[in-house]
């Protein structure tokens, strides 16, 4: 099994994972709404067209998360009810993560040395996603 995170925006997604891209990296895959065949079952509106009705953001190791724009009619409804949590290859880089994927967002853990064995740092970002980012200290033999 394969679990992939999923994250919808109310139009500003392809700002999101450019954003997500510029700093955690990983390579970006884009299909819009003005790619699917027209429907009548499916209509999307002149001002839709260009959102984004998938993408991936891939990176080496095979992880992936998707994101969207929601379809206009059902617009997403952001709370504190998930967190994306990555686990990085360094304290570094969690430090870093967290500082620049808070930009213009709020630090809600500042990063630091955790009680259990980690350096980890919490935020919401500038489009109301919640990320925790952890470096698991190796233990000592």
């Amino acid at each position: 099994m394969k679990a992939i995170p999923y994250i919808s925006f109310n139009g500003n997604c392809e700002e999101a994972v450019t954003f997500y891209q510029s700093i955690i990296g990983g390579t970006i895959s884009i299909m819009k709404y003005n790619d699917l065949p027209a429907s009548e079952e499916m209509p999307v509106s002149d001002t839709w067209q260009d959102k984004i009705m998938h993408s991936t953001l891939t990176f080496e190791d095979g992880n992936v998360i998707y994101f969207s724009d929601t379809w206009e009619q059902s617009p997403v409804k952001f709370g504190n009810y998930s967190t994306i949590h990555l686990v990085v290859t360094s304290a570094k880089d969690v430090y870093d993560f967290v500082e620049k994927l808070a930009e213009g967002g709020e630090i809600t853990m500042p990063a630091d040395r955790t009680f259990w064995n980690s350096v980890y740092g919490n935020l919401v970002d500038k489009f109301g996603i919640s990320w925790g980012i952890e470096f698991e200290i190796p233990q000592e033999a």
